[in-house]
């Protein structure tokens, strides 16, 4: 139980870090922006200025919108200078919000000014400018500019044009030496707040979550694959195995080939090995290529696009090297505890698919895969590939895990059927396959490679292999598709690719598209699977991927608590800084003045 618990908890904190792109979103037209701080200056200098409205009116123009805007046409190219990301839209948008600030604090002064009927105090306006001074350099180095020093000069713009405004405006010394001291002691508490917030993820890690951020909201808005070059530094590097089943026709052309790499197709999007399946597919055409999910999980995330091409050459080494035969046994479901795992021997090797559905589940460890393909090699098979069908999810479900009872459950199912399968008597098989393009997109849940199936028919039985380029599929799924299918036999997997999880974790087959749609289609290709029956050979063989570069082990689970631990601290903190910031100018500006 207490296991049980510790995974939970490990991927609750992996789908809370992938929600944190629920917080990005698109800065809107910077003309929106303009007209809503023209209004801004209009409005709240009417209101909270003294004087007559039409003086009030110019000096919430010139106080307040002016220094908005121009901070924001300057904002844009200095950034652009010292860092990246920066857009107008998104320096007016800063603008903005930096002008709300400044607004809240002036109709607080003229609110208290009315009530008192004392004169309006410039100080609480010089206040604010500091404040935004602080909240501009943290924004900034969220989105463009990570670097401190830096960061400084076009966060300051907003403050040093609406200082000088101001100080022209009120021709009052004491509100410049306000606006210095306070500016002062803001930006310190900035800093000290970044270099504690930063703290964990620089030591734990050797590199700024800075980077990290500016990376993500660069590939989450523009598709940088920038956020590679942070993968890099944070990965080791691995050897992993690469089956491929192949499929020949008579006349030696290859039909289908099934590839099964064990590395995972993680983290998001385009990122690392996010769109592997597709990649892998790609590398072999004419051909009907299959690419299920191997037993492995975030922690075999390749770390770039570029480490696809060390599976794809394995891939290729392994298929030229295929020993062909003409035999399969029929195909065979062993159960242990939860665990299902559908078998059928090609020649002198056995093919395993292992499914929990029902029940729930995410990833299996690579560990217990390649144990579980070493209990059928010690059974006499020459080579074995065992597939996770990755078919049966939910939010929080947990990874199975080495030593855990599921795993166990895992190994045992695979040794019992390739056992099985080798006491079997074999027959030449027959072999139809079908694909199609996605059905939907991939914000609806399917990647690139669409939906192949591959049909396998001896000794009078056949099987349905069906494989969809998703991310998991919703609980219940996987049985209203086998029940639809005119097989004996059928599993349905999914490819686990990511390249749909660019916005969100969650996003599995079924969750978000018509799911009859998806079966009325599914049992369409097993049709034209079987009408596309023909003698063929086959053959399996397993080549390692040498030195790819992967997240590394557990590093996914530590970058995800990193990241939550200071998303936790980072608020409370923030109000904390703010505050003694706060108290000490009002403390510093009430004893010392001129």
């Amino acid at each position: 139980m207490r296991l049980r618990r510790k995974k939970k908890r490990r991927k609750g904190m992996e789908e809370q870090l992938a929600s944190y792109a629920d917080y990005i979103f698109e800065a809107p037209d910077w003309k929106l922006s303009l007209a809503v701080i023209v209004i801004l200056a209009v409005v709240v200098g009417a209101v909270s200025f003294p004087g007559s409205w039409k003086s009030d009116v110019f000096q919430g123009i010139m106080l307040l919108g002016v220094p908005a805007v121009l901070a924001a046409i300057v904002t844009k190219p200095v950034s652009q200078i010292f860092g990246r990301n920066m857009t107008y839209n998104r320096s007016m948008l800063i603008a903005l919000f930096s002008l709300v600030i400044v607004c809240i604090a002036s109709l607080i002064m003229g609110l208290y000014s009315y009530i008192t009927n004392t004169p309006y105090n410039y100080t609480g306006l010089a206040l604010s400018l500091s404040l935004i001074f602080a909240l501009r350099m943290l924004i900034l180095l969220g989105i463009s500019v990570n670097s401190l020093p830096k960061v400084l000069i076009p966060a300051s713009i907003q403050t040093l044009l609406g200082g000088l405004l101001l100080v022209y405006y009120a021709r009052n010394f004491e509100v410049a030496f306000d606006l210095i001291v306070s500016s002062t002691i803001f930006v310190f508490a900035a800093v000290v707040f970044v270099k504690y917030v930063d703290y964990p993820m620089v030591k734990s890690f050797g590199v700024s979550s800075f980077d990290f951020v500016q990376d993500f909201i660069a590939h989450i808005t523009e598709g940088s694959q920038d956020m590679e070059d942070f993968f890099e530094k944070i990965g080791e590097s691995i050897d992993a195995p690469v089956s491929v089943v192949a499929f020949k026709r008579p006349d030696e052309s290859v039909k289908a080939i099934i590839i099964t790499p064990y590395v995972h197709p993680g983290p998001m999007g385009e990122i690392g090995g996010g769109n592997l399946p597709a990649v892998i597919a790609a590398a072999f055409p004419g051909n009907t290529v299959l690419v299920p999910h191997g037993t492995a999980s975030h922690d075999f995330n390749p770390v770039t696009a570029d480490e696809s091409i060390k599976v794809i050459e394995a891939a290729k080494k392994a298929l030229a090297r295929i020993r062909y035969g003409e035999t399969a046994t029929k195909s065979i479901r062993k159960n242990v505890g939860d665990s299902k795992v559908l078998g059928q021997r090609f020649g002198d090797s056995v093919f395993l698919v292992s499914t929990r559905a029902p029940t729930t589940t995410d990833d299996i460890e690579f560990s217990v895969g390649f144990t579980a393909m070493a209990e059928a090699r010690v059974a006499g098979s020459r080579y074995a590939t065992i597939i996770d069908a990755h078919n049966c999810m939910e939010p929080l479900a947990t990874p199975i895990e080495p030593g855990s009872r599921d795993s166990y459950n895992i190994i045992r199912a695979a040794a019992n059927t390739s056992k099985h399968l080798l006491s079997l008597e074999a027959d030449k098989l027959l072999v139809g396959v079908a694909s199609s393009p996605p059905i939907c997109t991939r914000l609806e849940g399917m990647g690139d490679l669409g939906i192949c199936v591959a049909v396998v028919e001896t000794q009078g039985q056949r099987t349905a292999y069906i494989v969809i380029d998703g991310n998991n599929m919703i609980t219940g799924l996987r049985e209203k598709i086998v029940e639809r299918l005119p097989v004996d036999e059928a599993e349905v997997m999914t490819t686990d690719t990511h390249v749909v999880n660019t916005l969100s974790g969650v996003n599995y087959v079924g969750q978000n598209l018509d799911c009859d749609v998806l079966i009325a289609k599914i049992a369409e290709l097993v049709d034209r699977a079987i009408t596309d029956l023909e003698p063929v050979s086959v053959g399996m063989e397993i080549e390692i991927a040498e030195n790819i570069r992967v997240f590394g082990s557990h590093k996914i689970a530590k970058l995800a608590s990193t990241a939550n631990a200071m998303v936790a601290m980072a608020g409370a903190f923030a109000a904390a800084v703010i505050v003694a910031a706060l108290s000490l100018t009002i403390l510093i500006l009430t004893f010392v003045r001129f």
